[in-house]
């Protein structure tokens, strides 16, 4: 595995990173979306493309009935919306999986047992082939084997349209899956 999170993101400002710098900045090493509401839905996206790979971030959202998530293997829109995979943050939502601009619900039941609200919780994304899993808190959430899901593309993190919310991910830790040679999957 090869560990890039210090090219993800280096903790420090949104260097690798395009948003509204309005709702999206750095605070104490902690990538923070924060919103008086929105009438549609808003990413920060990430330069990093990556296929297969394990991504765990320590995520908290206030309050927790709003809603964000994390894209992954996605593709930014010209609208500024996205579509691919991701894994949701949200009362009623945590740990499913949903295909943003595409086939919506993969995986419907709710993690949210595991959550503890309006806290830090740990998630962790895992995708390898058409496999994807989720976990929260160490709990698997969702386990997905899905041909037709995307295979590559970037990473985004979500403000979804609603009311006044505020999420704060940190300690953001993306390892790229590598071949039986050991060099990155191309």
């Amino acid at each position: 595995m090869l560990d890039n999170a210090k090219d993800f993101f280096n903790g420090k400002d949104l260097t690798g990173w395009d948003g509204d710098r309005k709702l999206w900045s750095v605070e104490n090493g902690e990538i923070v979306g924060k919103t008086s509401g929105l009438k549609r839905n808003n990413f920060l996206t990430s330069h990093m493309v990556a296929d297969d790979f394990r991504l765990t971030v320590k995520v908290k959202l206030t309050p927790n009935k709003e809603n964000s998530g994390i894209q992954f293997r996605s593709i930014a829109l010209p609208d500024g919306e996205m579509r691919g995979p991701q894994a949701d943050i949200g009362a009623g939502w945590w740990g499913k999986l949903y295909e943003e601009s595409g086939r919506g619900l993969l995986w419907d039941k709710s993690g949210e047992k595991h959550v503890k609200a309006d806290d830090w919780n740990e998630y962790r994304i895992e995708a390898e082939g058409g496999r994807v899993k989720t976990y929260l808190n160490g709990h698997l959430c969702a386990d997905v084997n899905d041909a037709k899901l995307a295979r590559r593309g970037i990473f985004g993190l979500q403000i979804h349209a609603g009311g006044p919310m505020e999420v704060r991910f940190k300690e953001l830790k993306l390892e790229v899956l590598t071949t039986r040679t050991g060099e990155p999957k191309r």
